[in-house]
């Protein structure tokens, strides 16, 4: 009788390629309804904050369309891409972050300007180092960068939020910033596993991962839809049932 077993390594080239597939998906959406969000519901949006996001968002796309193509059909660039889209990915969402927090209303002065452009150029020389070295002290200092990084972003998440409280901002950064939280896990154990000589826990916490972004991502794009529904549900007629105001200002219904 033929042996009927699947071959592990094609498993695990199926789950990864889903991975990828959830954030690109995620992405994609979440993209879209952004771009509807400040086109048709956002009041006098910030340009800088919005296009910062929506660069993030779009690196996202990038790295899931490139890592499922690259699974499937092993490139030298896919890969480039892919592993460069999580550069850009992490870099403009903290930027877009830390913007959405000073274009609000009375944001005061955090961090000396100085501060943050340290922060950024340290994160992006890390991101370097790890791709055009390996070995032992170019990981540390990968380490150390996405760390920060994250740190940095996590930091202005919470500022934006306190600051902007009950509206749309806060909403979407509460639900962006794990996204951000798990790619930098991802990144974290694929360096020190990778070290650390433990293959098959990287590919168990980078599945893991990698789909946790995508679903933070789905729960993003759902946020910002649920914002721009209130906003509709506003106008739409049939949650008024038929009423009108009278001239006194007064609400009756249409038949009187």
């Amino acid at each position: 009788m033929a042996d009927q077993s699947i071959d592990p390594a094609v498993t695990v080239t199926l789950a990864r390629f889903l991975a990828y597939a959830v954030v690109g998906v995620g992405a994609g959406v979440l993209l879209a309804y952004l771009v509807g969000f400040v086109r048709d519901v956002a009041v006098e949006p910030d340009v800088r904050s919005w296009t910062l996001l929506g660069l993030g968002i779009g690196a996202g796309l990038v790295y899931g369309v490139a890592g499922a193509a690259n699974t499937l059909a092993p490139s030298d660039w896919l890969a480039a891409f892919a592993e460069g889209a999580t550069l850009f990915f992490i870099l403009f969402l903290a930027l877009a972050v830390r913007q959405l927090y000073y274009s609000g209303v009375g944001a005061t002065q955090v961090l000396p300007t100085w501060v943050d452009t340290l922060v950024v150029a340290t994160f992006v020389g890390s991101w370097w180092t790890g791709f055009l070295l390996d070995q032992g002290l170019a990981h540390l200092v990968v380490v150390v960068g996405w760390i920060g990084a994250s740190l940095w972003a996590l930091g202005y998440g919470v500022l934006a939020v306190r600051h902007n409280e009950g509206t749309s901002i806060a909403a979407l950064v509460r639900n962006l910033l794990p996204a951000v939280v798990a790619v930098t896990g991802v990144v974290f154990a694929d360096v020190l596993g990778t070290a650390a000589g433990y293959p098959a826990v990287v590919d168990a916490v980078w599945l893991v991962g990698t789909v946790l972004v995508g679903t933070f991502l789905f729960t993003t794009a759902v946020a910002i839809r649920q914002q721009g529904g209130e906003v509709e549900r506003m106008y739409d007629w049939t949650t008024w049932r038929g009423e009108r105001l009278s001239d006194d200002g007064s609400q009756t219904p249409a038949g009187d």
